[in-house]
């Protein structure tokens, strides 16, 4: 069985290089507590904060800790073309078993501890819809790792604010 331990997004590599690459964006004034690994969404006036369970399109992911309503600037993965790795919520849903590789899927939002993400991919999300965040690309190979309860998956953002709309789901 599979450790609950969500780090958030963590960067692996990225599809035609460019792996790790970060910009800097202007933070939201009023921003929410953000930790490495979060993901990150444009508000309407253009500045990023962490990503909501409702965020349909995604800039990237924090590449830096930020306290809450510390405004500023902050470095961001926004390589539509990056892989992460990230853990899933539970043991019940539909990314608990190979078919649901190639789905799209939603995100579970937690409040950073000690400038680390919590969110974790919603394993109970896994569905074809366009509009959803995430792209499944595989299980994550490390030992100890399998389809079940807890399992880390490799995901893309399916909807980047740098590219176009997302794909549906296989």
């Amino acid at each position: 069985m599979a450790t609950d331990r969500p780090m958030g997004f963590r960067p692996i590599y990225a599809l035609g290089g460019q792996h790790g690459r970060t910009n800097k964006y202007v933070l939201a004034a009023a921003n929410a507590i953000i930790g490495v690994g979060d993901l990150l969404a444009r508000d309407a006036n253009g500045a990023v904060d962490r990503a909501a369970a409702t965020s349909v399109q995604i800039i990237g992911v924090a590449a830096e800790a930020k306290a809450a309503s510390s405004g500023g600037f902050i470095l961001v993965y926004d390589n539509p073309d990056q892989v992460y790795e990230a853990q899933t919520d539970n043991g019940t849903g539909t990314l608990t078993a190979q078919t649901g590789c190639n789905l799209n899927a939603d995100f579970v939002v937690a409040n950073a501890v000690n400038g680390i993400s919590r969110m974790e991919i919603d394993e109970n999300s896994g569905n074809t819809t366009a509009t959803l965040p995430l792209v499944v690309l595989r299980l994550w190979d490390e030992p100890n790792n399998s389809f079940s309860e807890f399992n880390r998956l490799e995901v893309r953002i399916n909807n980047h604010v740098l590219q176009s709309l997302g794909t549906t789901g296989i």
